[in-house]
C-alpha cells in the first residue's frame, strides 16, 4: 500500500457526518479504515446512477444515501472503495476482461439489501467452514440463483437468509453443486448493518467549513510567499479540478495572473470550452499554446504512448510549455500549478516548490500539495464554481482522451470522436510488431513492458531508420551542433570530426552522438523543448521543425539534452 500523505477522513457516528478533522460538535470522530493513498472525492451523479444500476442487477435491490464517497485503489484498472455511513460498503471496479463495471459488497452491507438475485445459499456445515478461511465448495451448496454466471459477484446466505460472506461465483448456476469450489470468498462475517439518518452535502459542508477555511488561509500565505517575488507569474490551468482550485485561491488572495493552458491537440472538447469558458468568466488573460498535430506525427515515429514510454508528454506538453513561457516571459517565470502530493508517488516526493528539469525557467509552485480530492471538492462546493462537466461524466482525472495512465474504464465511459483514427493507429502499430490480440483487447498497448497481471508476453522492437534522401539540407544544418560544418570530396566534417553519410554513417569519433545528430535532424517534430536549453537562442521552429541558426550556434550540443527524438527514439 503507497502512503503519500495521512489518511484524513474522519466520521462522527452521532452525527453521521464525514469529516476532514477529528471531532465534531464536542463529540470524537472516529477514523475511518481506508485503502492508502486514501485520496477520497464525492460520487457524482453518474457514480451513484452506476451504482444503482449495478446493485439492482446484480442483487436486486440498492441502499445509496446522498452523500457517497468513493476512494481509488490500486488496482488491474479503475477500483474505487465505496464509503456508505462511515464505513466501505463495498468496492466497485471495472473488469478489463469482461467488459463491464461490478459492485462487491461487504457482508455487512450486503444484509442492508433486499437480495432477490446473485444469492447462493450454504449449508450450515460449510457456513462454519466459510466463517473460519475456507471458500465455499459445490457440495455445500443448497440453492442458488440460476442467472448466476461464472464471475459475478455473488452474496453467500445461510438458510435463514442471513448474509455470512460475499465473493465470486466460479462456475455457472447449474454448476454450482458439482465438486470444486464453487464461490471464491472475499469476505465474511455475520454482522447486521444499520441504514444511518440520510444527510445532504450541504450538512457535510457546514461541518467541514472549518476546515477548508483553515487549509485556505494557509495557501494564501503560501501564494503570497511567492506572489511577491520579483519573477514573472502565470497560473498554469488544465481543465480541472485542482487548477481550477489553485486558481481561485489566488484570486481569493488578491492576486491576478494570466492562465496557462497547454493544448496538446488531444484534449476532450469539453477541457478546452472549460478552460475559456473560465478564463472569461472571470475576466483573466489567457496564453494558449497548442502542439497542434504533434501527437500523431510523432505516433508515426514512437508508436503509441505508454506509461513507460511518455514520448507524448514531452511533445504535446513540455515542448509548447518551452515555447509558451519563451514567448511570453522569455526567463524565468513561478508557475502556480494545482498539484497534490496524493496524486503520485512522484508528485508526494517532490514537494510544493521544484524546478522542471524540461522547462528550464520554470519555477513550479502548489498551494494545495497536501489537500485530498474531498478538501478540493468542499472548497469548490463553497466558491460554487463551475467546474468541468467531464466530472459529471464519470471521470475522477482530467486528462487527453488517449493518455495511458486512463484506465480502460475511462475509455469505456467515453470515446473521443477520434477514438477510431487512434484505434487504426493502434492496430497497424500491432500488426508491424506482430503483437498478440490481448495488446489492443486488454489495453496492453499502455505498456511497453508487459505488466506482471497480464500473463501475456510480448516484445517490441526499436530499429532507427535514417531517411537520409530529401533530408541533406536539415542533416548539414544539424551538424552545426558538433562545430561548424564543411563539405569535401563528399564528405562532411563538423568541427574535429570527419563523417561520411551514404548507406551507414561514420564518424571519425563520437559515433553515436553523432548518429543521434542525424537522427535529430530528420526525425524532429518541432515541439520545442531543444529552444529551453540553448543558452544563446540559436534554436528556432519554422514549418513545424527546429532549426540552427549557425551564426548563433556556440556548439555546446546544450539541445540534445532531453530531445524526445533521442531519449525515445
Amino acid at each position: 500500500m503507497i502512503r503519500l500523505g495521512k489518511l484524513a477522513l474522519y466520521h462522527c457516528d452521532e452525527y453521521n457526518m464525514p469529516l476532514l478533522k477529528k471531532s465534531y460538535e464536542g463529540i470524537a470522530a472516529r477514523h475511518v479504515k481506508i485503502t492508502p493513498p486514501g485520496d477520497v472525492r464525492p460520487a457524482f451523479k453518474f457514480d451513484m446512477d452506476l451504482l444503482k444500476s449495478l446493485m439492482e442487477n446484480q442483487f436486486g435491490s440498492f441502499y445509496l444515501p446522498s452523500v457517497t464517497l468513493l476512494n481509488s485503489i490500486p488496482a488491474i484498472d479503475r477500483s474505487d472503495e465505496v464509503i456508505i455511513d462511515g464505513r466501505v460498503a463495498g468496492i466497485l471496479y471495472y473488469d478489463i476482461f469482461r467488459h463491464a463495471f461490478y459492485f462487491q459488497p461487504r457482508p455487512w452491507y450486503a444484509s442492508l439489501l433486499d437480495i432477490k438475485k446473485g444469492y447462493v445459499i450454504a449449508d450450515k456445515g460449510a457456513i462454519e467452514a466459510i466463517l473460519k478461511t475456507s471458500n465455499l465448495m459445490g457440495p455445500g451448496v443448497v440453492e442458488a440463483d440460476g442467472e448466476i454466471k461464472e464471475g459475478d459477484e455473488v452474496v453467500v446466505l445461510n438458510r435463514d437468509w442471513e448474509v455470512v460472506a460475499t465473493g465470486k461465483a466460479r462456475k455457472n448456476a447449474d454448476e454450482m453443486k458439482s465438486h470444486g469450489m464453487a464461490v471464491k470468498i472475499k469476505w465474511r462475517g455475520i454482522e447486521k448493518g444499520e441504514k444511518r439518518e440520510n444527510i445532504s452535502w450541504n450538512d457535510v459542508i457546514k461541518a467541514n467549513e472549518d476546515v477548508i477555511s483553515s487549509y485556505e488561509g494557509e495557501a494564501k500565505k503560501f501564494i503570497e510567499k511567492f506572489a511577491n517575488r520579483p519573477e514573472k507569474k502565470v497560473i498554469s490551468f488544465s481543465g480541472g479540478k485542482d487548477s481550477l482550485a489553485t486558481l481561485l485561491l489566488t484570486m481569493e488572495a488578491s492576486y491576478e495572473f494570466p492562465m496557462m493552458f497547454l493544448n496538446t491537440g488531444i484534449e476532450f472538447e469539453e477541457t478546452v470550452e472549460h478552460v475559456h469558458d473560465v478564463a472569461s468568466r472571470y475576466g483573466i488573460e489567457l496564453l494558449e499554446e497548442h502542439a497542434g498535430d504533434a501527437f500523431w506525427r510523432g505516433i508515426k515515429l514512437f508508436g503509441p504512448p505508454s506509461r513507460d514510454y511518455r514520448w507524448c508528454c514531452k511533445t504535446c506538453k513540455l515542448g509548447p510549455a518551452v515555447r509558451l513561457i519563451k514567448k511570453h516571459f522569455g526567463g524565468i517565470v513561478i508557475s502556480f500549478i494545482g498539484q497534490r502530493r496524493y496524486e503520485s508517488e512522484a508528485r508526494a516526493k517532490h514537494g510544493n516548490v521544484w524546478q522542471n528539469p524540461w522547462v528550464r525557467g520554470q519555477i513550479a509552485v502548489s498551494p494545495i500539495q497536501n489537500w485530498t480530492a474531498l478538501h478540493i471538492w468542499l472548497y469548490l462546493f463553497i466558491k460554487k464554481a463551475k467546474w468541468n462537466k467531464l466530472y459529471d461524466e464519470g471521470f475522477y482525472r482530467i486528462g487527453c482522451w488517449l493518455c495511458p495512465s486512463s484506465s480502460m474504464a475511462d475509455f469505456a465511459i467515453k470515446r473521443h470522436p477520434d477514438w477510431k483514427k487512434f484505434e487504426k493507429e493502434l492496430k497497424t502499430f500491432a500488426e508491424t510488431q506482430n503483437l498478440p490480440e490481448e495488446w489492443l483487447s486488454l489495453g496492453l498497448w499502455r505498456w511497453r513492458r508487459s505488466p506482471k497481471w497480464s500473463k501475456v508476453e510480448y516484445k517490441i522492437k526499436k530499429e532507427r531508420k535514417y531517411k537520409i534522401e530529401g533530408n541533406e539540407e536539415r542533416i548539414v544544418n544539424f551538424l552545426n551542433i558538433i562545430g561548424k560544418v564543411e563539405k569535401k570530396n563528399g564528405k562532411y566534417r563538423a568541427g574535429e570530426i570527419e563523417i561520411v553519410i551514404d548507406e551507414k554513417i561514420k564518424a571519425s569519433q563520437n559515433q553515436k552522438m553523432v548518429e543521434d545528430v542525424i537522427y535529430k535532424a530528420i526525425e524532429c517534430i518541432g515541439c520545442g523543448v531543444c529552444l529551453t536549453h540553448c543558452p544563446v537562442n540559436a534554436v528556432y521552429i519554422e514549418n513545424k521543425k527546429a532549426w540552427i541558426d549557425d551564426a548563433k550556434c556556440l556548439h555546446c550540443q546544450e539541445c540534445m539534452k532531453e530531445c524526445p527524438v533521442v531519449t525515445f527514439g
